[in-house]
């Protein structure tokens, strides 16, 4: 099984690929494109996390 940051359409939005180049060397395209993916996914997470949350008007 591969990285979670791998596939033919993977598309990652600028601003995730910019945050995880900081602080890193600009030739590390695969560290870059992994941290992005889990920027993304914990972006994603949370929006989840409140649509499931009563006090923030979600289904609790």
């Amino acid at each position: 099984m591969g990285s979670a940051a791998e596939g033919p359409d993977l598309d990652l939005p600028e601003w995730a690929l910019a945050q995880a180049m900081h602080g890193h060397e600009d030739t590390d395209t695969l560290g870059r494109d992994e941290r992005a993916h889990l920027l993304v996914q914990a972006l994603e997470d949370e929006r989840h996390d409140s649509d499931d949350d009563a006090d923030q008007g979600g289904e609790g």
